[in-house]
């Protein structure tokens, strides 16, 4: 072998490093500000793409939504609708040619009610997370993102996000890493989507039906097309909103210590000048406030995220343990999507109940400075008890909805279900699945 062609292989397998490095390795604290606003751009560009996001910073309202981004999103809701009423349709005949002009790829298989059924959930419960997801965005549920577009027109400085710089470093490395998967994650995730339906496709008795029949292959690819653009843009964007929640969660986390750090260096001093005091006072009034504002605009995206998603992903898991698409790819792949679901909503969940773990403990630290300050002015000790007042409220925290606050406790809860409900119906589901 020759040098050049040495040297050659050796500067691929650098770009190949390079490159697996840029998207999943660890990036620097100090990584420079270009390149950070490099990778956020590269995933709000993602956002625009999926038809999720529009920029609107420093806007308390948002922009209304331009045409094509509107015309675009009702084709794919609409696509999505189409998918589910025509499987839905496929359930009420058993002739074939008429399963065939429908499109139906589970026909012939002795697991075909299952499969639609799967499908039929799997479709309503992202798509339907899509739909309202987007609703909810153009009403202004992603004005916490102005955070975000802040940091990036402004940089990660103290001044500009309110705390500490060590916490602004660190926020943005972890922004950026987030950042990275986008492209990874939604190619994985919507590679094993797409390659279970054309599995399905091509190995399904109207596909064989179809080719002998130019007329019912029109129809046939017609509606395989609809199924496609539905997955390709669902699944990916399912995904992004994720990432933008584990974004927006560490945010909270880094600027929930910071202000920690400040309350622990005033239980050193015995007594505290009235400035500090207050300007300590200020800070985590101002923090609640950003805290409540953000909880209230995600808490309706994560409760329908939260139920949705989560059904699907409970379904998903079941019918891969009943192994009926009878090729180990396809059912391996069903079960990772699965896993990988319920694994997404215990992170979040974990995220959020570590977002206010801070909060909590500050509680008591609060307390010992009002001891120790309790001859302070009026006004600053009200200030004081109005502090302890909302620390000790229930109310503080990421919520689902208005059911539940996103915690450690409630993942838990929601895994024992998850267990009991996939126990009960994988001991009855084969009576009828298998049903001659």
């Amino acid at each position: 072998m020759s040098i050049g062609t040495i040297l050659t292989i050796k500067k691929l397998k650098e770009r190949i490093f390079g490159l697996f490095h840029a998207i999943i390795g660890w990036p620097q604290i100090d990584i420079e500000h270009a390149k950070a606003l490099e990778a956020i751009k590269r995933f709000m560009f993602f956002g625009k793409l999926l038809l999720v996001y529009q920029p609107h910073p420093y806007a308390d309202h948002p922009i209304p939504p331009t045409k094509w981004f509107t015309y675009m999103s009702v084709t794919i809701d609409l696509c999505t609708l189409t998918s589910v009423i025509r499987l839905i349709c496929c359930f009420a005949t058993d002739n074939l040619r008429t399963l065939a002009y429908m499109g139906d790829i589970f026909i012939g298989m002795r697991n075909a009610y299952a499969l639609r059924l799967l499908a039929v959930c799997g479709i309503t419960c992202l798509g339907g997370f899509r739909a309202v997801s987007c609703y909810l965005i153009r009403n202004g549920s992603l004005d916490w993102t102005k955070v975000i577009d802040k940091a990036m027109t402004n940089g990660w400085k103290p001044e500009v996000l309110n705390m500490k710089k060590a916490y602004c470093l660190k926020w943005r490395q972890t922004s950026v890493f987030i950042a990275r998967q986008i492209v990874g994650t939604s190619l994985i995730v919507a590679s094993i989507w797409i390659t279970c339906f054309l599995y399905l496709m091509f190995s399904s008795t109207a596909f064989y039906l179809a080719i002998q029949n130019a007329f019912i292959l029109s129809f046939f690819a017609f509606w395989q097309v609809i199924t496609l653009i539905a997955i390709i843009w669902f699944v990916p964007q399912v995904i992004w909103i994720s990432l933008l929640y584990v974004i927006i969660f560490f945010y909270a986390i880094n600027k929930s210590n910071s202000i920690y750090s400040d309350i622990q260096a005033a239980l050193k001093l015995k007594r505290m000048r009235s400035l500090a005091l207050k300007k300590l006072c200020n800070q985590s009034i101002l923090f609640l406030n950003e805290f409540d504002y953000i909880n209230r605009l995600m808490r309706y995206i994560s409760y329908f995220g939260y139920n949705l998603v989560s059904v699907a992903g409970q379904v998903a898991m079941l019918y891969s343990y009943l192994g009926l698409f009878g090729m180990r790819l396809a059912d391996l792949g069903l079960g990772i999507i699965g896993f990988n679901t319920i694994f997404q909503i215990g992170l979040s969940s974990f995220l959020a109940a570590k977002s206010v773990s801070k909060i909590g403990l500050s509680y008591s630290h609060y307390h010992r400075i009002y001891q120790n300050n309790y001859n302070i002015e009026p006004r600053l000790k009200l200030k004081l008890l109005y502090n302890l007042d909302r620390l000790g409220s229930p109310f503080v925290g990421f919520w689902v909805g208005e059911s539940f606050s996103n915690d450690n406790r409630a993942f838990i809860e929601y895994l024992f279900e998850t267990c009991c409900n996939m126990m009960l119906i994988s001991v009855t589901m084969s009576n009828f699945i298998w049903k001659n």
